[in-house]
């Protein structure tokens, strides 16, 4: 430790400054953490179908921006074993992103044995005061360096909550299946998996990212539980809303991917319970997804005649989007924390969303409103009457577009970095019986 800035080693396996999602997780988080200690990061050379995009992405980057102070970047890259498995993998393509996720996570597994191969490596020459597993934010692989003698951190982590039953009946029967299997893994790593255990009971920290995690890892962590969202936000003082006080409609945005998890039949059977909900609001779909067919031509047989279809746009035309619109409908059934509701807030976007997940946090009273998730009816008649309640009331939207652009500040990715960094001078002058 030099000063107050300890030496930090990190494991983030995905780590891009020019790609969404976990990538962006690991980006946010660990350059605005180098402005208070001296970062190393092991981060895969690309993920097991593109083996060279986060090294190439990394590199391209500090060449027009030069090198980020307080961070040494050390790519790993994906072992043999892991590539000869995701190209088996392939085969099962169509299940979803990662192909089948048993087949995925084993071979991410032999990526973490090779982090912790280096990790203990550099760590026999320059002793670091503490490491960080920080993405993937999944609780299913907590990797190996909670073996290591200092401390361990771990997340934001989470995902052990699982589909309640009412909503499968809205699933096609692939996904039923998969939503059963994936709730039996859960169910199995959760309580059977060694590593998973071990890691639970050694960490000083674990941020968790849903209320329904921070309540199960309780049963079992002997550190510190800390509710985390896995996403932030980047406050923007130059956006301005261009919203007509004096047009007799507003204008609302969804945006995602168009499959049953997210859940969009449920915003267009909403939008069909009233005439103010058909007549007083102006909506915008964007995205694109195996659904994207059914979901306009069942939007016909509703005659919604307020619903626009956009295909996917690029970033800044999202964010003109949005800064155009008076709120934002997000009826995903199980999400982290997506992240178009940070970007929403940071646009000063009021939210409608399940008080589910990550999402109940990332939502309050203040800048939202949470529709309980029950059942699929339940929901269809809550987004309904929160949307309507928005239609017939102005100035509550503007309320609500003043308590996002204040919740946007709370949430950011530097108030999570502060927290973090903070939280591992705790632990370390803790450890060395320094009292704060």
């Amino acid at each position: 430790m030099k000063g107050n800035r300890l030496s930090v080693l990190i494991i983030a396996h995905e780590l891009s400054p020019v790609q969404g999602s976990e990538c962006a997780v690991g980006w946010n988080l660990v350059t605005r953490l180098a402005k208070y200690h001296d970062l190393t990061v092991l981060y895969a050379s690309g993920s097991q179908a593109n083996h060279n995009s986060y090294f190439d992405a990394i590199n391209n980057y500090t060449a027009v921006n030069g090198p980020i102070p307080g961070i040494r970047f050390i790519n790993i890259d994906q072992p043999g074993i892991t590539k000869s498995i995701a190209s088996f993998n392939k085969t099962f393509s169509k299940i979803g992103p990662i192909g089948l996720p048993v087949l995925y996570y084993l071979g991410y597994g032999y990526w973490q044995k090779a982090a912790f191969a280096k990790a203990k490596e550099l760590h026999k020459k320059e002793k670091f005061d503490v490491v960080h597993q920080l993405t993937q934010v999944a609780f299913r692989e907590p990797g190996y360096t909670w073996k290591m003698d200092i401390p361990f951190f771990w997340g934001p982590t989470g995902g052990t909550k699982t589909l309640p039953k009412a909503f499968y009946k809205m699933l096609p029967l692939k996904s039923r299946i998969l939503e059963g299997i994936r709730t039996f893994s859960n169910y199995i790593q959760f309580n059977f998996s060694s590593r998973v255990i071990k890691a639970n009971k050694t960490a000083a920290v674990i941020y968790a990212f849903s209320p329904e995690d921070v309540n199960l890892l309780k049963q079992r962590v002997t550190g510190e539980i800390k509710l985390m969202l896995d996403v932030g936000t980047i406050h923007y003082d130059s956006i301005d809303h261009h919203s007509d006080q004096h047009s007799t409609t507003v204008k609302a945005m969804w945006c995602g991917h168009l499959i049953e998890r997210k859940a969009a039949i449920i915003l267009l059977k909403a939008l069909a319970l009233s005439k103010q909900t058909r007549e007083g609001v102006k909506f915008q779909i964007v995205g694109t997804g195996p659904l994207e067919e059914s979901l306009q031509q069942f939007a016909e047989e509703l005659e919604l005649k307020n619903v626009e279809w956009i295909k996917n746009v690029d970033r800044d035309t999202v964010f003109k989007m949005m800064s155009e619109a008076d709120f934002f409908v997000h009826t995903s059934l199980r999400e982290a924390t997506s992240s178009v509701i940070p970007e929403a807030l940071s646009t000063g976007l009021p939210v409608i969303c399940h008080d589910a997940d990550g999402m109940s946090i990332a939502i309050n009273e203040s800048c939202g409103i949470k529709v309980p998730m029950i059942s699929p009816a339940d929901s269809i008649i809550g987004f309904h009457a929160a949307i309507e309640k928005l239609v017939l009331n102005k100035p509550l939207i503007e309320k609500l577009k003043a308590g996002a652009r204040k919740r946007s500040l709370e949430m950011s990715w530097d108030s999570m970095a502060e927290t973090i960094a903070t939280d591992y001078i705790t632990v370390v002058n803790k450890k060395a019986g320094i009292r704060p």
